[in-house]
């Protein structure tokens, strides 16, 4: 099952997905309403056992050139207690889409391409995996609008680069390119255009997609809590989980007669 509205659109191709950013007349910069709408998306592929995979990409010639600062004026008064209360709850839901993104059930890879400014650097460093085409260009600026970033960049970009180049980004607020990003880790790998990124997305969805759907997800939360435990916390968490399914999956027993046989496995994620 797909999903659609003004903001994003959600393809489901087998047992992978595509969530466009789909505002490319506005560069798909993220309007109020788009941030409500990354939280329905990302119910609907949590809440799909047959998606195994997911791609976030950006529809025309941008992936995000970050905040619509003009769906943002009725946010923007602070002069009341009320306003003020207003503005932290609609910050608090730009928060809540990022992390729906960061904690979706199944790996994310972001297909950047060209611009990606602002809040589509929290969003691609929300994702597990980030690919650029070589017209990539990454930027936190807003240090340069007077603003701090608070959706998530300042939380999650230290998990992906060194701490001197998070320090260099959002203090100078320069772009930097995909070269410079796939030199500091910001990227896993670039391409030389949208569609060949994309397309490369998509083949490493289709490769994870091909595992055994249980234990992907198992990795991922795995991963997800041993960010917040101590490493012997994390081991006794990790023995439980595969105590609790995979050593009782129909996928471990699939995996150990195909290689028998030797042929492909089929996984049915059960």
């Amino acid at each position: 099952m797909g999903f659609s509205c003004s903001t994003l659109t959600l393809e489901v191709d087998e047992n992978i997905a595509t969530l466009w950013l789909d505002r490319p007349e506005k560069m798909n910069a993220v309007s109020s309403q788009m941030w409500a709408d990354f939280v329905t998306a990302l119910e609907v592929v949590g809440n799909n056992d047959d998606i195994r995979a997911l791609v976030i990409a950006g529809r025309g010639k941008n992936f995000c050139v970050g905040i619509d600062l003009g769906s943002f004026a009725n946010v923007l008064d602070l002069s009341t207690a009320s306003s003020c209360l207003q503005q932290l709850t609609h910050t608090q839901l730009c928060q809540k889409a990022i992390s729906a993104v960061a904690d979706c059930p199944v790996p994310v890879i972001a297909s950047i391409h060209s611009y990606c400014l602002g809040a589509g650097v929290d969003l691609a460093t929300a994702c597990d995996i980030r690919l650029a085409a070589e017209d990539a260009s990454f930027g936190v600026r807003e240090t340069k609008i007077g603003i701090v970033a608070d959706v998530g960049t300042l939380q999650r970009l230290p998990g992906v680069v060194g701490d001197g180049h998070v320090a260099e980004l959002v203090y100078t607020g320069k772009d930097i390119s995909a070269a410079r990003a796939e030199k500091i880790g910001l990227v896993n790998d670039v391409f030389p255009d949208a569609d060949s990124v994309y397309a490369a997305a998509v083949a490493m969805a289709r490769e994870i997609a091909a595992n055994a759907p249980l234990a992907v997800r198992g990795t991922k939360f795995i991963l997800q809590q041993g960010e917040d435990m101590t490493t012997e916390q994390s081991l006794l968490l990790n023995g439980m989980w595969t105590m609790m399914t995979s050593l009782n999956s129909s996928d471990m027993q699939e995996a150990m007669m195909a290689f028998m046989e030797k042929r492909p496995a089929k996984f049915t994620g059960s």
